[in-house]
């Protein structure tokens, strides 16, 4: 399929695209998608082209790409996958699960992952996908990563299209999965035309997204009439719950203290969002049923290991399930009809993702360009405060504990100031576990080291210029190798935290 066949302009829904040899300096390649509709520039990045740029609203998000920019920079090894889905699908096939574990001669079978993480979303993706034909389907991953569930889709004989929010991410995921189309974007801005898919899928990423319910419509707008839509793996909340239980489950979480975005969705954010299309669409779900649960017609995917079953959408379950916590809701869609959703569109006063892209090749400065980009709101933000914010996780602080007087950080946090002719920044640390060493960065420059142990140790770290009333980024790292130390061997604590 040429790459521009299906797609469209998402600043104003043109579909008059057409290659661009020519984009503003400072991006990864020269090279842009047109419009010639509106005369957009969308930018091509290490030859995948990316619909669209990053607006306000996707700050937090945009902090994950950066921190993963910086984490991992490998494509995967498409073997190595193919391998373990092979053996995920051979785990899923014995009669006698915990002697396939026993005997197996790789010890991959034994990691705790295996038989929980990664057999459970294949599970649910293969619950899914049973006795259907894939061959010649053009088949969109929404929120693809780089490229892990793509595989088999590809190896099923299907067209696949991968498109992710993260230009470095979906570079790689070209390079490791070539077979398949790579496009960056926005689920909440697919750069599709309506009707373009067979099927649509999207595997343990709605969590990670700006809005589920509008990823959702525009997963829906997208999909064939006669088309199948399905997503896997994402956690639910009560709808009555708010982002103090999030808060709560993430505080140690050490994946979400580095940066990555994840998330815990209201089951109404998904439900409600599909059922106001149940005129043209057929519904099913697929959820957590522990043993007493009062859900009627459930129907085991036949696996004792977890409690995941088929729900009938009647009223009387629905009501269960907007009360409950799950551990992995999934929703089979499939499209009776063609009907009007109007496609979302981008502001093109966006933040370009070759420029994005071209930070990460710095990482030493990346998230202190990054900041520069921050809403006002989360500029000089309390601490140690008395409450947590996503801001503050996202950049390694847990929740401040009463009496209010320190606040516990984890490997590498940051804040982002301003204090216009400030010379120097003080402020009271202590390890949490153990002995280490931290370094103090403005704008991704060292400006101090301190030792630190169990007693309080002041750090002065004196600017090597005073501050103007520009925002300011100050990152404090935990030095030396830190594999192996546990969670509490790798956190500190700061208290009494003055700029003058």
């Amino acid at each position: 399929m040429d790459v521009l066949t299906d797609l469209r302009c998402v600043y104003c829904n043109g579909t008059q695209l057409q290659a661009h040899d020519r984009a503003p300096s400072e991006r990864i390649q020269h090279g842009a998608i047109a419009c010639g509709d509106c005369g957009g520039l969308h930018d091509i990045v290490d030859g995948v082209p990316f619909m669209g740029g990053f607006e306000p609203e996707d700050f937090l998000g945009l902090i994950e790409v950066v921190a993963t920019g910086e984490m991992n920079q490998t494509p995967i090894d498409v073997g190595f996958s193919r391998y373990l889905h092979t053996l995920l699908g051979q785990y899923h096939d014995a009669p006698d699960k915990a002697d396939f574990v026993r005997s197996h001669p790789d010890d991959m079978v034994r990691a705790p992952w295996f038989a929980d993480h990664r057999y459970h979303e294949w599970m649910q993706s293969h619950a899914m996908l049973f006795g259907k034909d894939l061959t010649g389907k053009s088949i969109l991953n929404v929120g693809a990563g780089f490229g892990f569930d793509s595989v088999p889709l590809v190896d099923s004989g299907a067209s696949v299209t991968c498109i992710d929010y993260s230009p470095m991410i979906v570079a790689l995921g070209k390079k490791g999965l070539p077979e398949a189309r790579w496009v960056g974007g926005f689920s909440h801005a697919l750069p599709f035309q309506d009707d373009s898919f067979d099927i649509v899928c999207c595997n343990a990423a709605l969590h990670h997204m700006r809005s589920a319910p509008v990823a959702l419509r525009e997963m829906l707008r997208v999909l064939k009439p006669g088309g199948f839509m399905y997503t896997c793996g994402d956690p639910t909340r009560a709808d009555s719950s708010d982002d103090s239980l999030e808060f709560e489950v993430f505080n140690r979480h050490e994946g979400v203290l580095s940066g990555i975005n994840e998330g815990i969705i209201r089951f109404g954010d998904i439900y409600d969002t599909l059922a106001a299309y149940s005129d043209h669409i057929d519904l099913a779900l697929i959820a957590s049923v522990p043993d007493g649960l009062p859900i009627e017609g459930a129907s085991s995917l036949g696996n004792a290991s977890f409690p995941d079953s088929w729900v009938p959408c009647w009223p009387q379950n629905i009501a269960v399930l907007r009360d409950q916590a799950g551990g992995g809701l999934c929703v089979a869609v499939t499209k009776r009809e063609a009907f009007a959703i109007p496609a979302e569109k981008q502001s093109p006063f966006v933040l370009p993702a070759g420029i994005l892209a071209a930070w990460v090749t710095e990482p030493e400065t990346a998230f202190a360009r990054l900041m520069a980009w921050a809403p006002e709101d989360l500029v000089n933000l309390p601490f140690p405060g008395d409450r947590q914010d996503w801001f503050s996780l996202l950049n390694g602080w847990m929740a401040p504990e009463d009496p209010f007087e320190r606040r516990r950080g984890f490997q590498r946090t940051r804040w982002l100031l301003r204090h216009t002719g400030a010379q120097r920044l003080v402020f009271g640390a202590r390890m949490v576990a153990g002995s280490g060493a931290i370094d103090v960065f403005l704008n991704g420059k060292l400006v101090h080291s301190a030792d630190l142990g169990s007693d309080w140790t002041e750090v002065a770290a004196i600017f090597p210029v005073a501050a103007s009333d520009i925002p300011f980024l100050i990152e404090l790292r935990l030095k030396g190798d830190l594999a192996g130390k546990d969670f509490d061997e790798r956190c500190f604590e700061i208290c009494n935290r003055r700029i003058d």
